[in-house]
């Protein structure tokens, strides 16, 4: 009797215990993003960039982000770059084409770069950009039909 007891208690032991486990096979979540990162916006949409996960180039002795390569990242595709303009927006809310300045195409945004220490934008001299364009603290890029 002894032995049968002692199988019974076993049995009902390991029932009980798979009951009472929770195995979970998900990954742990991610944690979320840091860093510098820039609003896109475009035809209602919104996206973040975050620029540390980006390439960067050495312009003016700061490695900084192509431009063209922040709007591929915010999901952009290539032809829809080459459609549109895109003005910037400072933190402070300015923008170069409330002071007459047009928004630039696509050309414009291959020689065109953001610093993710400062959130300054560089253009290629080369561009012969007026000082309206050298927009500090970029928060916001904002795409529109050309």
């Amino acid at each position: 009797m002894t032995r049968k007891w002692l199988c019974s208690l076993l049995a009902l032991v390991c029932l009980g215990c798979g009951l009472e486990q929770d195995v979970s096979l998900d990954a742990p979540e991610a944690a979320p993003p840091e860093g510098p990162s820039v609003s896109v916006s475009w035809d209602g949409i919104e996206a973040e960039v975050f620029l540390d996960d980006l390439d960067k180039v050495l312009v003016e002795e700061a490695l900084v982000c192509l431009l063209w390569d922040v709007l591929v990242a915010a999901g952009l595709e290539e032809e829809e770059i080459r459609s549109m303009r895109f003005d910037f927006e400072s933190a402070d809310g300015f923008r170069p084409s409330r002071k007459g300045c047009d928004p630039l195409e696509d050309e414009s945004l291959m020689l065109g770069y953001l610093d993710p220490e400062d959130m300054n934008l560089i253009w290629d001299s080369s561009l012969g950009l007026p000082g309206c364009y050298r927009v500090t603290q970029v928060a916001r890029i904002l795409g529109e039909s050309a």
